[in-house]
């Protein structure tokens, strides 16, 4: 008996329309549902009860869920980009997006409703926390999803698709370490984010490897808001001995940096050298431009994307895990001294 990649192969078309027309969708256009109806009858497929009722079930819609409070989910030009990516690959499998924005106080509920509405058929996590109650949910209950980050303590039992965080972190701090900065200071965003704990990791091992004693008052951790930002930045700068570079944890925290430093009468790129990750837009066009570790965002956002779509339509568990390589970009907010 014809099966339907078979009668995709025929029709010339995806095998996702093919159960779509199956499953009696509007979405699907009079000329593609008749190739597709025309393949049917031609190599005979008979559907069961079973795989019908199944067909039936499916939403064609992938979840992407980002936890944060609805009006800060995107300041950070990370999210616009890794969504953009994803929705490319998602939708050449003719699958929909469904954007889920959650606090952390509620997202359990709301993942929760989205699983027993059957709204989506799986969903990417746009990031990980230590004890992440996402993962924790949606691994206990089976339900097929993809991790962009580390998932602490789920490692090998979920899929994920990250940079070597802490390898990064490492590399940005030596590379000022190699300009001739000694002392360096660390501005992370919220603890409790895997990638902060990563990147935070590798820089104080490149420090204790070149013999750098790490200070307090140079470590900072901020919260999602641009105010924070701004305030943890001015307490590390405007310290009698202030730092020479900064490590920050992203562009929008550097931006928020290269404010502070100006209203402190400090030059970047002369008097302050800044690093940050991600290699977003506004990384090229601040002045001086910004050096950054570039993490492949587009990459990042296509691989899980990518990854969701083949568990979706896999019957046997395979669990991947996949690292994307980084680079360094060097512009003008770094000196040596």
């Amino acid at each position: 008996m014809a099966t339907i990649k078979e009668i995709a192969k025929e029709a010339n078309v995806s095998p996702s329309t093919v159960s779509r027309v199956l499953a009696g969708s509007s979405k699907i256009s009079p000329e593609t549902t008749r190739r597709v109806l025309e393949a049917i009858k031609k190599l005979g497929y008979v559907p069961n009860a079973n795989a019908k009722g199944l067909v039936v079930k499916r939403s064609f819609t992938v979840g992407v869920f980002v936890p944060r409070e609805p009006e800060n989910a995107f300041l950070n030009s990370f999210f616009d980009q890794v969504i953009t990516s994803i929705c490319t690959v998602v939708n050449s499998f003719e699958y929909d997006i469904l954007l889920a924005i959650s606090n952390p106080e509620k997202e359990r509920d709301l993942l929760k409703r989205l699983v027993e509405s059957k709204k989506v058929d799986g969903f990417v996590l746009l990031s990980s926390r230590e004890k992440d109650p996402a993962i924790e949910y949606l691994k206990n209950i089976d339900f097929k999803f993809v991790v962009i980050g580390r998932p602490v303590g789920y490692e090998n039992s979920v899929n994920w698709v990250d940079n070597d965080n802490q390898k990064a972190g490492f590399e940005a701090t030596e590379y000022l370490i190699r300009l001739g900065h000694k002392k360096i200071a660390f501005m992370g965003g919220p603890s409790d984010l895997v990638v902060t704990t990563d990147r935070f990791s590798g820089y104080k091992k490149a420090l204790e490897k070149h013999g750098i004693q790490p200070r307090s008052s140079y470590i900072k951790f901020a919260n999602y808001y641009r105010k924070s930002y701004r305030e943890s930045s001015y307490e590390i700068l405007n310290q009698e001995d202030r730092p020479t570079a900064i490590v920050c944890m992203d562009d929008l925290i550097a931006i928020e940096v290269f404010k502070v430093a100006e209203s402190l009468k400090l030059k970047v790129g002369e008097d302050l050298s800044v690093i940050a990750f991600n290699n977003s837009n506004v990384s090229e066009i601040c002045q001086p431009p910004l050096t950054t570790v570039d993490i492949n965002i587009l990459h990042l956002g296509r691989l899980a994307a990518e990854v969701l779509m083949m568990d979706l339509s896999e019957s046997t568990k395979t669990y991947r895990r996949i690292i994307v390589p980084h680079q360094i970009i060097e512009r003008e907010s770094c000196i040596r001294i």
